[in-house]
């Protein structure tokens, strides 16, 4: 994907599509506004896309996105020198880096970093008063909690993902996040042309201010000139919010999963294919479970992340038994739709995992272990013990498992981890958070002979 176009409609049609410049000529060179995920220049557009570094890196930390100035990226020097520069028109940043190149950064590129996440952001950013209509925030007596409406369309499976409540929250209550994406809509009804039967818009939106965030950046450096096109946006830390410390999700039809009793078969998950075709000319069926893509991800980081809970009042019992293997499992279509639900839809909903949420947040479930780190305290007043705590860690997400997740909040399970040295002999405590469960499992002790630099790589491999 060489470069990205203006966005259309045509009258008749509820969602916006998005033009764009490929490196080989295709029948019909655009995407739904869903897709926005997926674009990255001088990638494929395809949930495969490689990791891979693709220009020159840049880093540098903003100090008001909101000062910068508003540019066409035919007025970007580097733009130009590349020499195969694709939809000129189209809206950018323009700012100086301290000792550094004059930077243009595509208005676009920002705002999919920052909001557009998801299939669902992605569509409801041209819409007006979404957000409102599909989610109510209350605060009574200091709990904070967002209710999620019945008629919204946002997947509830996405909120059994800690990312997704927190970036959710983040745009639905933090001030300066929400006034922002809600300039999207705002300047595509000042902006926008009409001709014929469409409406077109090069995109545009007023940024957050951004203080003290660092971005680090892929593109083409202009050394002539001395500017810097910015093809993609890897890695945003320290975003800044106004949130409160902790706050709840609720949905009507959230329920709380509990292991079931004896031993019964139950069936197994059906098999995912080993790749997908999305067909962006079908609606998905709202039957139908939507399936998450895994995807090139952007890391981001908040500088005082905070705690979101999903909270319900229902219960699903889980079989325990071992999966029947008497019939095959059913096997998913390869063919999926990247637009919204619809009642004439006939193929599974595709979603994409583009987040990395890179916080330092494993402190906010510290309370967990608080009767462990009692225990420890005795070991060193009552016995003399040398120790050393570990920082919490968090399970790791495992494909087709939930288990690193809380089966009551869906927060991430973590696990405490002490050293402690006891008449010269070193020991480790491995204790899981399992309050969720009916039954809890005892305190590991580990004593491990060999290399000191054994641990880490071994507590490791135990967790996977």
């Amino acid at each position: 994907m060489l470069g990205v176009g203006s966005l259309f409609k045509k009258n008749s049609n509820v969602f916006w599509g998005i033009n764009l410049s490929f490196s080989k000529k295709l029948d019909r060179p655009s995407i739904p506004i869903a897709g926005v995920p997926l674009i990255r220049r001088y990638k494929s557009l395809s949930a495969n896309q490689s990791n891979q570094l693709k220009g020159r890196q840049l880093t540098f930390t903003i100090r008001d996105a909101q000062q910068w100035d508003r540019k066409r990226l035919r007025d970007c020097p580097a733009f130009h020198s590349m020499g195969n520069g694709h939809n000129s028109e189209q809206w950018c940043f323009e700012f100086d880096v301290p000792d550094g190149p004059t930077v243009f950064l595509p208005q676009l590129e920002l705002a999919r970093v920052l909001f557009l996440h998801d299939n669902y952001m992605s569509r409801i950013c041209l819409e007006h008063g979404k957000l409102s209509s599909d989610f109510n925030i209350t605060n009574i007596n200091g709990h904070w909690q967002i209710d999620v409406m019945l008629s919204s369309s946002y997947p509830i499976a996405a909120f059994n993902d800690e990312r997704s409540r927190r970036f959710l929250s983040w745009i639905l209550m933090d001030p300066e996040a929400r006034t922002s994406f809600e300039s999207i809509h705002q300047t595509m009804m000042r902006e926008h042309t009409s001709s014929g039967q469409y409406k077109f818009w090069d995109f545009s939106f007023t940024p957050p201010c951004l203080n003290r965030t660092k971005l680090e950046v892929s593109g083409w450096h202009d050394w002539s000139s001395n500017s810097f096109f910015v093809w993609e946006i890897r890695r945003v830390e320290d975003l800044p919010s106004s949130m409160p410390d902790e706050l709840d999700f609720y949905h009507p039809d959230f329920k709380r999963q509990v292991t079931g009793q004896g031993g019964g078969a139950n069936s197994g998950r059906p098999q995912r294919p080993e790749e997908h075709e999305l067909d962006d000319e079908e609606e998905a069926d709202p039957d139908k479970k939507r399936v998450v893509l895994d995807t090139e991800s952007v890391g981001l980081s908040f500088r005082k992340p905070f705690k979101t809970n999903r909270v319900t009042d229902k219960t699903r019992k889980a079989n325990s038994g071992k999966p029947d293997d008497s019939e095959p499992n059913e096997l998913l279509s390869n063919k999926l739709s990247p637009n919204g639900d619809n009642v004439t839809g006939t193929i599974a909903g595709a979603d994409y995992d583009v987040l990395s949420d890179e916080s330092d947040d494993a402190h906010l479930y510290a309370s967990k272990f608080e009767i462990f780190s009692q225990v420890i305290d005795r070991l060193e007043t009552n016995h003399g013990c040398q120790t050393y705590r570990y920082p919490l860690r968090k399970l790791p997400k495992l494909a087709r498992c939930t288990k690193h997740m809380m089966a009551d909040d869906a927060n991430p399970r973590c696990m405490a981890v002490v050293e402690v040295t006891y008449h010269g002999q070193v020991y480790h405590f491995v204790e899981v958070d399992t309050s969720d469960a009916k039954n809890s499992i005892s305190t590991l002790l580990i004593l491990i002979n060999g290399q000191d630099g054994l641990w880490d790589g071994w507590i490791v491999s135990m967790i996977l």
